[in-house]
């Protein structure tokens, strides 16, 4: 197993991660269901821990790609760029439902204002991880 092979196997965990964690958040809230809204918060977080494992691995496995022909270098470095973007998204977007999470066990006040801008860093993180 090469750095190339496990950027391929953890890069999908962040775009498909924050799809179904938006998507359970929405839910959650149509819903009123504290159990889904939680659910796509934690979805939410595990996709940015991802999105962090797979930048990690991306420059290793841009290294190998280096040695095979027919790569086109202006691809890679624009898949990179991008995906830089995302991180910067993905990474408050997942401490942000972190806090969320917490203001729900809580019972705090500012549940519904942290859902609703959860969600918001989540749709944008979906559109630009979807890009990548």
């Amino acid at each position: 197993m090469n750095w190339a092979y496990l950027h391929i196997l953890t890069n999908h965990f962040p775009i498909v991660g924050i799809i179904i964690g938006t998507l359970l958040l929405i839910s959650g809230m149509v819903l009123k269901n504290e159990g889904i809204r939680i659910s796509g918060l934690g979805t939410i977080v595990f996709a940015s821990v991802m999105a962090v494992g797979a930048n990690l691995t991306g420059d290793p496995a841009k290294d190998a790609l280096h040695q095979l022909p027919g790569i086109s270098e202006s691809l890679v470095n624009r898949h990179e760029d991008i995906a830089s973007v995302s991180l910067f998204l993905m990474i408050p977007t997942g401490l942000l439902a972190v806090l969320t999470i917490y203001s729900i066990i809580k019972k705090e006040r500012s549940v519904k204002f942290l859902t609703i801008i959860a969600l918001i860093l989540s749709l944008v993180s979906c559109v630009v991880m979807g890009y990548v």
